[in-house]
């Protein structure tokens, strides 16, 4: 199998929570001589040293992403950035609050890139600003080269865009609905463009009243994301407001995550 490159955006909170997710991914992924995670650094505060805590076991290159911009136009940057240093087949960004929770998630990413369809990942809810019913960049995995061909930059307008006829298909909504202009607006733009496809996994949440859900308990804040009905990973949100350890909504997650990997290691 060819490399994945794992882009990770590194900002202000994010070190123990990039340090569980790439545990997840050691656990779960098919072999892990396969993978490097590529860390960009958003934020003079983060600290580069506990990021770098497992290099001796994973293979990690950070990635200078600094720039003067906040909140989604940094995170936006850093996307851009990391994409400049991905040079494998496959590519990959991940926000630092998801945990894979399905054995060879990349085996079966990866089987779902066929018959002109270059991404895969995070749908989004359906009654929101968002486009609808393609990848978001809570995690995308993606052919590198499509992507680069496509031009697209991860950048937010941080407007407010009204659809019409012509446009309403392309970000899965009907004419006349108002999405905002966040970041990865341009990527179903792009995609679509360019005359590929994308695949979204569906989006299940107790806040929801989802039904069919399997990794998320009532109880529990986040969503889950399937794949032919099995969970493929969980997205936490809010980890740059939320203590990693003593947070009791990051409490509830993480016994959740690692009581679903313990039973996958039996």
């Amino acid at each position: 199998m060819k490399k994945i490159q794992i882009g990770i955006p590194c900002g202000h909170n994010s070190e123990f929570y990039v340090n569980f997710l790439m545990n997840t991914i050691k656990k779960t992924v098919s072999n892990l001589d396969n993978i490097e995670f590529l860390l960009g650094i958003n934020k003079t505060t983060v600290n580069r040293e506990l990021l770098c805590k497992n290099k001796d076991v994973l293979n990690i290159k950070l990635i200078d992403a600094l720039s003067e911009h906040n909140f989604s136009l940094g995170h936006g940057h850093c996307l851009d950035k990391l994409m400049d240093h991905m040079d494998s087949k496959y590519g990959m960004f991940v926000d630092c609050d998801v945990a894979f929770l399905e054995k060879n998630w990349d085996i079966k990413l990866i089987n779902e890139l066929k018959d002109n369809k270059v991404v895969v990942g995070a749908g989004t809810e359906k009654n929101h600003h968002h486009y609808y019913n393609f990848p978001y960049t809570i995690m995308i995995f993606f052919l590198t080269e499509a992507m680069k061909l496509s031009n697209v930059t991860f950048m937010p307008g941080l407007k407010k865009m009204v659809l019409d006829e012509q446009n309403a298909d392309i970000f899965g909504r009907n004419p006349g609905d108002t999405i905002f202009q966040d970041t990865s607006w341009q990527l179903p733009l792009k995609i679509k463009g360019a005359g590929h496809r994308g695949i979204a996994l569906p989006l299940l949440s107790p806040r929801l009243s989802s039904p069919n859900l399997k990794f998320m308990q009532s109880d529990m804040r986040g969503e889950e994301h399937q794949l032919d009905g099995e969970p493929i990973f969980t997205h936490l949100g809010r980890a740059s407001s939320r203590n990693f350890w003593h947070d009791p909504v990051v409490k509830r997650w993480k016994e959740r995550v690692e009581d679903w990997l313990g039973y996958l290691a039996q």
